[in-house]
């Protein structure tokens, strides 16, 4: 179909007199949502891009991030990083009694024996529950990541605190 065609059955199509409100009022809501589209597009993700762009330049690619509600963790009300941007918590390096985990830094989630993880589990289970977000800010600050099983242990004692 050649476009002389199209726009001659386009012309030519019959509209009920009851369809043109229906048509009208589609036509504004199409065209409102594509407005907020474009203002959101525009303003609010440019702020994000912008956001994401000054983690990058900083070095932090957001892969050993600790309980952070970008991985889906669950804990979005009470994850430690939406709360240090809220300044809840501190920015410096404060210890637990747990000097003694900073001999991992540089390891990753998997690379523990079951001893190492229970020289973390004894840390974590000493913990005052008040104490448990600042505790994994400080380890996040300290470079350390927590092994895989005793993170899904901090996130649940996290989660029972705040339930």
């Amino acid at each position: 179909m050649e476009i002389k065609q199209i726009l001659y059955f386009c012309a030519h199509i019959h509209i009920h007199d009851h369809m043109k409100p229906t048509i009208i009022l589609l036509t504004i809501l199409v065209a409102g949502g594509a407005i907020v589209w474009l203002i959101d597009r525009l303003f609010y993700h440019k702020d994000r891009a912008e956001n994401v762009d000054e983690t990058e330049q900083n070095g932090d690619t957001g892969t050993s991030r600790q309980g952070c509600a970008d991985e889906g963790c669950g804990l979005r009300s009470i994850c430690p990083s939406e709360q240090l941007l809220a300044g809840e918590c501190k920015q410096e390096i404060t210890y637990y009694e747990d000097e003694e985990l900073d001999a991992f830094a540089g390891r990753n989630e998997n690379e523990y024996t079951p001893e190492e993880e229970e020289q973390w589990r004894d840390v974590l289970y000493t913990l005052q529950p008040a104490d448990l977000l600042g505790w994994g800010q400080s380890i996040k600050h300290r470079g350390l990541v927590m092994p895989a099983a005793i993170r899904q242990e901090f996130l649940q004692l996290a989660a029972e605190r705040h339930t």
